[in-house]
């Protein structure tokens, strides 16, 4: 387990709205933002998608990234799923 995960959230509730793309990253602490670039960063997101799904500029996701360690994930773009 990655040291940066052994340490309970500040506020879980902020964390799963941060991480349904409810409620903006800068609303949790600067712990709780970390924990959540690596979850992203986990399941395979690029910086540009964390960016999007966060409000974050792309600058302050990499950043962050960066911050804790984590090599970029390349960004590959998603097919558009139309509706039937």
């Amino acid at each position: 387990m990655s040291l940066l995960l052994r340490r309970q959230l500040d506020n879980p509730f902020q964390f799963d709205k941060a991480l349904e793309g409810q409620l903006a990253g800068e609303a949790l602490s600067p712990y709780d933002r970390r924990v959540l670039i690596h979850v992203l960063h986990e399941r395979g997101w690029s910086d540009r998608q964390i960016a999007a799904h966060t409000g974050w500029t792309l600058y302050t996701t990499a950043r962050l990234r960066d911050d804790i360690g984590l090599p970029p994930n390349p960004h590959i773009d998603q097919p558009e799923v139309l509706a039937g």
